[in-house]
C-alpha cells in the first residue's frame, strides 16, 4: 500500500543532469533488447513457457521473441506446490502456443511433466505434445512423469533423426519404443532413464554416447548393444540386471546393484530425487554417500544416544594418513581381528540367489573403461559370478570398490588389482552389519596373492573405527610396493555399536 502520493521516477543527485545515467527513464538505452536472438531465447530458456509468452509486451524488439524460443518448458509441480502460476486453462494454453509459435522455427527442446490432475491436462496430451515436438525437430524431450503411476507413451513415434537426448522418469518403455530408439533415431546420443519400467528385450545404438539407467525395473532379459557409448551408470536396477554387449568405446563406468531388488515381481518405484555418486573428481568426502551407502547411515548428528553406546556411534572422524593410526591401542596394527565375528559382514538376509537373472558379460564389457565405480554390498550375485571371467583393464586408472570383494581375505579385490596394471587412484568403502548373512564365497583360486600396481600412489579406505580390516589392507599394499604415506583412512562410527543399537530397537518394536 502507498503511503503517499508521489509517483515513482529517476532520482538525480546533485549535480547531475536529467537522463544521465543508470535508470534514467525514458532516455535510457534499451541494453537488453540489443542483445542478438540467440542470447535472448537462451535467457528465456530458464522461464517457464507460461512465463516467456508474456514478454511480448516488453518492447516492441520482444513482440515476436517468444514465438520463436527454442526451449518450451512446461513443467508443473503436483498439486501441492503453486509452481509459477501457471494458466487454469493449461491445455488450451499450450495448444495455442504450439499453433501460434514461428512455423520455421524448430523446437530444440521440450521439457514437461505428465499427469498432473491440478493443471487439468492427461497423457493423451502429453503424447499429443510430444510428437509435435519431434515433428518439429526437437533435439531435447524431457518427459518427468508421476509416482502414481507409470507414464504410456504408446501413441508416440520416435522417429526422429534430430533427437539427441532422451530423459524419462516414471515412464514405461515397450518393444515398440525401443525398436524406434534402436532404428529410427541415429542422432540419439544420451539417453537417460530414472525409475521407468522396461518391457523390451534390448536396444541397439550406434550413436549412444551417455546411457544413465537409475532405479528402473527390467521384467524381460534386457541387453544393450552401444559400440560408441562413452559413459554408463547402472543404479540399482529391479527384478533383473540388464546385459551389456560390444563397449568397445566406454570411458567411465558405474555399476551399483542391490539383490534385495532382484526378484520375480516388479513394482518398485522409488523416491529418491537426488542421487550421487563418486565424481571423476573422486571426492573422498563424497565417497561411500552415493546409492550403496546413505549418508543418513554414517551421519553427523554426534548425538549421545539413549541406551548409553557412546557418543560415537554415527560421529565421523577426519581423513587420517594410515600412519597415524597404525598403532592404535584400541585395533592393533599386526593381527587384527574383525570386528564382526564368524565373517558375517554386509549383505542382505534370508533370499533366495538362486534365479538372479542378467548381467553377464558384465566385467567384460567395462574392460575399456578408464574409471570404473562398483559399489555394492557384501554376498552380491552378479559381480562376484562375473568375477570368475574378469578381464584386463589395461585403460583402468580410478577404481572405486564397495563391501562385496572384500570377503575371503580380499581375493576379489587382489584379483581386481591384478588385472588393472595401470590403476593410479583407489577407493574402498567397508561396511560392517552385523548379523547379517554372511557374504558369498568367490570361488575364485588364486595362483598368486601379490599384485604388481606401478603407478597406484592413492589409496583411501573408508570404514567404521571399529572395523581392523583396515590395518589388514594397509599391511597388503605396503608388501606389495605401496608406501604406506599413500594410503588415507575416513572413520566413521562405531558399526557394532550401531548393530547394538539397531537390534535393541528392533525387539522393542516387536514387544510394541
Amino acid at each position: 500500500r502507498r503511503t503517499n502520493s508521489r509517483r515513482w521516477g529517476p532520482y538525480h543527485r546533485a549535480g547531475q543532469p536529467a537522463g544521465s545515467g543508470a535508470g534514467a527513464g525514458a532516455g535510457a538505452v534499451d541494453r537488453l533488447s540489443a542483445l542478438p536472438d540467440a542470447l535472448l531465447h537462451h535467457i528465456t530458456s530458464f522461464l517457464k513457457a507460461w512465463e516467456v509468452v508474456p514478454t511480448c509486451v516488453l518492447a516492441r524488439r520482444w513482440r515476436h521473441l517468444w514465438a520463436s524460443a527454442p526451449c518450451i518448458d512446461l513443467r508443473v509441480r503436483h498439486s501441492s506446490f503453486r509452481d509459477a502460476n501457471p494458466p487454469e486453462e493449461f491445455c488450451d494454453f499450450v495448444d495455442s502456443l504450439f499453433l501460434h509459435r514461428d512455423a520455421s522455427a524448430s523446437v530444440d527442446t521440450l521439457r514437461l511433466r505428465s499427469s498432473d490432475d491440478y493443471v487439468g491436462f492427461d497423457e493423451k496430451d502429453t503424447n499429443a505434445w510430444i510428437r509435435t515436438a519431434i515433428s518439429r525437430k526437437a533435439r531435447v524431450i524431457h518427459l518427468v512423469g508421476h509416482r502414481k503411476g507409470i507414464a504410456s507413451l504408446d501413441r508416440v513415434p520416435f522417429v526422429s533423426c534430430h533427437l539427441k537426448i532422451l530423459k524419462l522418469s516414471y515412464a514405461r518403455l515397450d518393444d515398440r519404443i525401443l525398436g524406434q530408439l534402436s532404428s529410427s533415431c541415429k542422432s540419439l546420443e544420451e539417453m537417460d532413464l530414472k525409475d521407468c519400467l522396461v518391457t523390451g528385450p534390448g536396444i541397439v545404438s550406434t550413436s549412444l554416447k551417455t546411457l544413465i539407467m537409475l532405479k528402473c525395473t527390467f521384467n524381460w532379459d534386457f541387453s544393450i548393444t552401444a559400440p560408441n557409448l562413452v559413459l554408463l551408470r547402472l543404479i540399482t536396477p529391479s527384478v533383473r540386471v540388464p546385459s551389456f554387449t560390444n563397449f568397445g568405446s566406454l570411458v567411465t563406468g558405474t555399476i551399483i546393484l542391490d539383490d534385495s531388488l532382484l526378484c520375480d515381481d516388479f513394482g518398485y518405484i522409488s523416491d529418491d530425487d537426488n542421487p550421487g555418486y563418486i565424481g571423476d573428481d573422486g571426492d573422498f568426502d563424497k565417497f561411500g554417500f552415493g546409492y550403496g551407502f546413505p549418508e543418513g547411515r554414517y551421519g553427523h548428528s554426534h548425538y549421545k544416544d539413549n541406551y548409553d553406546y557412546g557418543s560415537d556411534i554415527d560421529s565421523d572422524d577426519n581423513t587420517y594418513e594410515y600412519s597415524e593410526i597404525a598403532n592404535d591401542a584400541k585395533y592393533g596394527y599386526k593381527g587384527a581381528k574383525l570386528s564382526s565375528q564368524d565373517g558375517k559382514y554386509g549383505g542382505n538376509s534370508g533370499r533366495n540367489y538362486s534365479k538372479i537373472l542378467g548381467g553377464h558379460n558384465m566385467l567384460e564389457s567395462l574392460s575399456t573403461a578408464t574409471s570404473l565405480e562398483l559399489l555394492t554390498d557384501a554376498g552380491e550375485v552378479v559381480l562376484t559370478r562375473e568375477l570368475k571371467r574378469c578381464p584386463t583393464f589395461s585403460n583402468l586408472k580410478t577404481l572405486s570398490l564397495g563391501e562385496w570383494c572384500m570377503a575371503a581375505d580380499f581375493d576379489a579385490l587382489i584379483l581386481l588389482l591384478q588385472h588393472s596394471p595401470n590403476i593410479k587412484r583407489l577407493f574402498l568403502q567397508l561396511k560392517l552389519n552385523f548379523g547379517m548373512r554372511k557374504a558369498l564365497e568367490t570361488g575364485i583360486k588364486l595362483e598368486r596373492r601379490s599384485f604388481t600396481c606401478k603407478d597406484l600412489r592413492m589409496v583411501k579406505i573408508k570404514c567404521s573405527k571399529d572395523d581392523g580390516r583396515v590395518h589388514t589392507l594397509a599391511h597388503m599394499f605396503s608388501a606389495n610396493g605401496i608406501p604406506l604415506q599413500c594410503i588415507y583412512v575416513r572413520r566413521s562410527g562405531n558399526a557394532h555399536l550401531r548393530g547394538q543399537k539397531f537390534m535393541r530397537e528392533l525387539g522393542k518394536q516387536e514387544l510394541d
